[in-house]
């Protein structure tokens, strides 16, 4: 039962988190700060439900019951209803959840069989160098999949080695300098443990767009032109892997082009950014706060409260 407690209440920060943020930040040009906004949400979305605060504060009206304080008598009951003999609907939910996790699970095995395997089979070229001084290597494939690029490692097909190795290898050091393949695996990581949430997908395409708008930055005013009708007439290549920045994603050109060619943000708009200390507050108190005078752990008539 804590576990599906966990499991309601880290979804729950998962929805607000990414709520806010579809509608306060995501038209906004400060991709970095939207990075780092969607992965400290999950990250906060995971680690809230394990804390618990407990408090006898007195205040002039009363605040709401908080997660911690609602009852769960009620649910435990509900839930443990039989179906039918010797199995209830915590036993559906339990066998449902875990063949669902078990699917996730061996699609991103899978993922990874596939990127290691083109990682083996690549020609090395030897060690490059990214612009913030982090060392990766630099590998060429036979295959006709996009280029790409995964953790310290860069794989160029053969076209691109030849025709368009500059301006690939630009882009995809950005995604290798910043650590983008972090990213990708901790929303595979959350997607095995919270596939049910259909905003995983959403979290997972936010991170992948601000990912290539953050790399497509590197190109100057001069260049934005030349460069939107590259990836214009850029050859449509299967991508290697879920796991791996691609180069290309047909499904993320128009996106990429509008916000390459978009005016950037001014900088009076970051004010928005303040709006997420309410938002922690709020979800702070409502997924970690517990008075200790009400619930299952309220104290006993008569006793000494402090104030």
């Amino acid at each position: 039962m804590d576990i599906l407690i966990y499991l309601l209440k880290t979804n729950l920060c998962l929805v607000v988190f990414y709520g806010f943020y579809w509608v306060f930040l995501r038209r906004n040009t400060f991709f970095v700060a939207n990075r780092f906004y969607l992965i400290g949400s999950i990250l906060l979305s995971l680690c809230l439900p394990l804390i618990k605060v407990k408090h006898n504060y007195d205040f002039e009206s009363s605040l709401p019951l908080t997660l911690n304080e609602i009852s769960t008598e009620a649910i435990k009951s509900s839930f443990y209803t039989p179906i039918f003999a010797n199995f209830n609907w915590i036993d559906l939910m339990a066998v449902t959840y875990l063949t669902g996790a078990a699917l996730i699970l061996t699609k991103v095995v899978f993922a990874f069989v596939k990127i290691y395997n083109l990682l083996i089979n690549g020609d090395p070229l030897g060690e490059e160098e990214t612009r913030e001084g982090r060392n990766y290597w630099l590998l060429k494939s036979e295959g006709t999949v996009s280029s790409y690029s995964f953790f310290n490692f860069l794989i160029l097909n053969r076209d691109d080695l030849y025709y368009n190795r500059s301006m690939i290898t630009d882009h995809e050091e950005v995604h290798i300098g910043q650590w983008h393949s972090f990213d990708v695996l901790l929303l595979e990581f959350v997607q095995i443990f919270c596939w049910f949430n259909p905003l995983i997908g959403s979290y997972k395409q936010s991170l992948r767009q601000i990912h290539e708008f953050i790399a497509d930055g590197i190109v100057t005013d001069e260049e934005k032109v030349s460069y939107a009708e590259f990836l214009f007439a850029y050859n449509f290549k299967a991508n290697a892997s879920s796991l791996s920045n691609n180069f290309f994603n047909d499904s993320l050109l128009k996106e990429r082009i509008m916000m390459i060619m978009k005016e950037r943000s001014p900088a009076w708009t970051k004010i928005k950014y303040l709006l997420i200390v309410p938002l922690l507050v709020v979800m702070g108190y409502f997924i970690v706060a517990k008075d200790i005078r009400r619930g299952d752990d309220a104290l006993k008539p008569g006793t000494y409260i402090k104030k």
